[in-house]
């Protein structure tokens, strides 16, 4: 590969200069690294990759044009000067050829904080000191890692100032060949496994002290594979431990004694193990105390609203069968239905019967898993029973309006009854009555029409008469005709029986 190296340099935040280099080539096919002494290395290619990318290498980023980028073949100043001009890359590019990497690509070994468009999509000259200063970060951060992974490989001689990554890479590979599996172990060795067949550290764990971790705990696994097994143990038994908020003491003690849980300890000071076996012990005697009691707690108080939701079943019931009855409208409480149904469910009773033994494997229920955590949903279940009340008592309103007394008025003794509960607005009795017969009459009473009154005929006649077409502009005299009209029948009535309630009669039940 054909390439052009450019001197660099670049001040950290916190003032330290690191020197590095550009790397001008005509395509980019992986293989280039930083040479001696130079941090870090940017590479531009001046034309785009076809297929697969290879990545590049530690310290390197790789700059890619979306098109043709051809780069002047001389740096804007002597090489001698770069030192002089830190945060200026020593090369001047083109408006077409900026454009070319903005709409680019911007890889690298690690992930990078800025992206081809942050670099090169500014009015100016490309800001490739951004990108320096990322790759000098992540080298930072790497370096921490690396070191955190000597330092537990090479115990108990001290680590090596510098120890190339490829040596530390072989040494783990031979730790990891010489560790079994064991419960617990997987993760660990997964990440660590990575690490040997290429991936960065920092990619895998959150902090070179946990990394650490991982390879001590694969060290002991070789060389103390029953105390590494059983710390591993304990440590899974801590991280599914759930003492919850308000036991602020046992999370404590919770958050103390998994951090004395350290595979690093274990392996630099393996006589600690039984002063570990009581830390966990401790904890566990006042956790699986504090556990037994909450799951008793717990079941108990869902016990009681298992019962009260139990009551409010034919009430559900009720609902849902009224939803059915399209002449009614629309279906009410849908949303207290679906709630009813996912609360109720929840509210069975757990079959554990020796849980305190059961705690010594696990740190929670095996049959229910509740948690110390969770809690008893009243609150959810308070609101669904209103909401069902709420819904089923509009229902039984509808049920209770003038049309569906006239029609249920032709029913025989049952029909009374039901008639009479809807109209006491018993929501308990409605629940208790409403079973599928009925609601198969209700439904065929309430599909069939009604039949205009003889004394609605006779008003709409006269209407008729007054009012044989009637137009936008006639609205107000046909509504004052009907209300006249209306008043005169009603005043007739009241002068006939002053005793009984003037009413017109506009429609009357079906006949029989």
């Amino acid at each position: 590969m054909n390439e052009r190296r450019l001197p660099f340099s670049v001040r950290d935040d916190e003032g330290a200069t690191h020197r590095g280099e550009l790397i001008i080539v005509g395509a980019w096919e992986g293989g280039l690294a930083p040479s001696p002494g130079a941090a870090f290395a940017i590479v531009l290619a001046q034309r785009p990759s076809a297929g697969e990318i290879p990545a590049p290498e530690a310290d390197v980023a790789v700059c890619l044009p979306a098109a043709l980028a051809r780069l002047p073949a001389a740096a804007a100043e002597p090489a001698a000067a770069y030192g002089a001009m830190e945060e200026r890359a020593p090369l001047r590019l083109s408006r077409a050829a900026a454009n070319a990497f903005a709409k680019g690509a911007l890889i690298a070994d690690a992930p990078l904080a800025v992206d081809a468009a942050d670099v090169f999509g500014g009015a100016g000259q490309p800001r490739l000191e951004l990108v320096a200063k990322e790759l000098v970060a992540t080298s930072k951060r790497a370096g921490a890692y690396w070191r955190a992974i000597d330092d537990v490989l090479s115990w108990p001689k001290p680590a090596a100032r510098s120890t190339p990554r490829q040596r530390v890479r072989s040494r783990l590979r031979a730790v990891l060949e010489g560790a079994p599996a064991s419960p617990g172990s997987e993760g660990a060795l997964e990440k660590l496994r990575a690490i040997v067949e290429g991936r960065p550290p920092a990619a895998l764990a959150p902090s070179p002290g946990e990394l650490a971790d991982h390879v001590a705990f694969a060290r002991c696994l070789a060389e103390r594979p029953e105390a590494a097994a059983e710390v591993a143990r304990w440590r899974a038994y801590l991280d599914g431990a759930t003492p919850g908020a308000q036991m602020r003491s046992l999370q404590l003690d919770q958050a103390v004694t998994r951090e004395q849980l350290s595979f690093v300890t274990l392996l630099a000071e393996p006589h600690r193990l039984e002063s570990m076996r009581a830390s966990f012990e401790v904890f566990h005697s006042e956790y699986a105390t504090a556990y037994v009691e909450h799951h008793r707690r717990h079941w108990r108080a869902m016990a009681r609203l298992a019962a009260t939701l139990d009551e409010a079943a034919p009430a559900a019931q009720a609902l849902t069968r009224l939803n059915t009855l399209r002449a009614l409208g629309r279906p009410l409480g849908r949303t207290a239905l679906a709630s009813y149904a996912r609360v109720r469910p929840r509210s069975r009773r757990c079959r554990t019967s020796d849980l305190a033994a059961a705690l010594r494997t696990q740190p929670v229920c095996a049959d229910c898993a509740v948690s110390m955590e969770d809690a008893v949903p009243a609150e959810e279940a308070e609101e669904t029973l209103r909401g069902l009340r709420a819904a089923l008592g509009r229902q039984q309103a509808r049920l209770a309006s003038e049309a569906v007394r006239r029609i249920l008025a032709r029913g025989g003794q049952r029909i009374g009854q039901f008639l009479a509960i809807i109209q006491a607005s018993d929501l308990a009795g409605l629940a208790q009555v409403l079973d599928d017969e009925l609601l198969a009459f209700l439904r065929e009473l309430l599909d069939e029409p009604l039949v205009p009154a003889p004394e609605a005929l006779d008003l709409f006649q006269e209407l008729v008469r007054a009012h044989p077409v009637v137009s936008e502009g006639q609205l107000d005299a046909v509504t004052e005709t009907l209300r006249r009209l209306l008043a005169e029948q009603l005043a007739s009535q009241h002068t006939a029986d002053p005793s009984r309630p003037a009413a017109v009669r506009l429609a009357s039940a079906p006949a029989p």
